[in-house]
């Protein structure tokens, strides 16, 4: 390079402007700063040599383009055409080692061939789904009626007449007035259900139709009651949708009432319709004045419930690892009618 001309821009003005005229191609490469100024004919350059006239950086530049290792290229008419020595010296051989070097593809060479030694996967055919794993309930099913019937049972004086009793009395001079009978467990007041629809029991919504069915099974589809609520019964319970919801009522004396419930212990942190004790104890409150009792069922481990939860009902914890004996330590002393 000369200043700000490349070897390109001598070619390109070669070609333009002097096709075919040797002294015209002297004169532009001249010009361009690529042959001597003197009007001399010069001397033919030697295979290493640069020619006359150059600064250093261009005798630097000349040399180590005619060191480039030569490549064909293609003809160049104007190249053909330059025969002076001067032209040879200076414009022929620098322009088509420049376009050379630019334009020489690039030897593609074939990819080597591999064989594959592993196994082709067999095709692909239709998914095949494994058999689920069956259903289990949270109350172990050897046992859920046993556990149902200890838990919706109401002890009465309604048995055999206690012989031992009725002679106590009358040895003691006592009269009669009413015939002593011993105490007995029955179902015959029936059981009304409470199933919370909150956030926290969706897990166990399916946990919850299979307790209501194997209740209805045990007390009889006549003498059970299921009402739906969310989060508190006072705010609303119906046997169907939300649409038929309304305050609540308590049953007529004696009936057994079950919550399945969590309580509001579960669901997210910031549930904003959590329930509370106030509203639990308002509930127990008023089913005590109707005769009424409460026993929950609730899906979790007792140390996880709040201390208010078993002063005011019964506590179930509602897993696959209770048992009936568990069911009735965790009963109050039961009411006699």
């Amino acid at each position: 390079m000369a200043g700000d001309i490349w070897l390109g821009d001598l070619a390109t003005a070669l070609a333009l402007a002097a096709p075919g005229d040797r002294e015209r191609r002297r004169t532009i490469a001249a010009l361009l700063g690529f042959a001597p100024r003197g009007g001399g004919a010069s001397r033919e350059p030697g295979p290493d040599a640069a020619p006359a006239g150059l600064s250093p950086a261009r005798e630097e530049e000349t040399v180590a383009v005619r060191e480039a290792p030569a490549a064909p290229a293609p003809a160049d008419p104007a190249a053909d055409a330059a025969g002076g020595p001067g032209a040879a010296g200076a414009a022929g051989p620098a322009a088509p080692v420049a376009a050379a070097r630019l334009l020489t593809p690039v030897a593609v060479e074939p990819l080597p061939v591999r064989e594959w030694r592993a196994a082709a996967l067999p095709v692909a055919g239709p998914v095949r789904r494994g058999t689920p794993p069956p259903y289990e309930p949270l109350l172990a099913r050897r046992s859920s009626a046993a556990m149902v019937q200890t838990a919706v049972a109401r002890v009465v004086d309604d048995g055999e007449p206690d012989i031992p009793r009725i002679v106590r009395r009358l040895a003691r001079g006592h009269a009669l007035a009413r015939l002593p009978l011993r105490p007995v467990a029955t179902l015959r007041f029936g059981a009304q259900i409470l199933v919370d629809l909150g956030v926290g029991m969706e897990p166990f919504a399916r946990d919850q139709g299979e307790l209501v069915a194997q209740i209805r099974a045990v007390v009889g589809r006549e003498h059970t009651r299921a009402r739906y609520f969310e989060d508190s019964p006072l705010r609303g319970v119906g046997e169907e949708g939300r649409w038929s919801w309304g305050p609540y009522t308590p049953p007529t004396r004696g009936t057994r009432v079950l919550v399945l419930s969590d309580l509001g212990t579960g669901g997210p942190v910031a549930h904003p319709r959590r329930s509370g004790r106030e509203e639990w104890a308002e509930l127990t409150r008023r089913l005590g004045r109707a005769g009424c009792r409460v026993t929950a069922f609730v899906p979790c481990p007792p140390h996880r419930l709040p201390a208010w939860a078993a002063e005011l009902m019964d506590i179930v914890p509602w897993d696959r690892h209770t048992t009936v004996g568990q069911v009735t330590r965790r009963l109050r002393t039961p009411d006699r009618y």
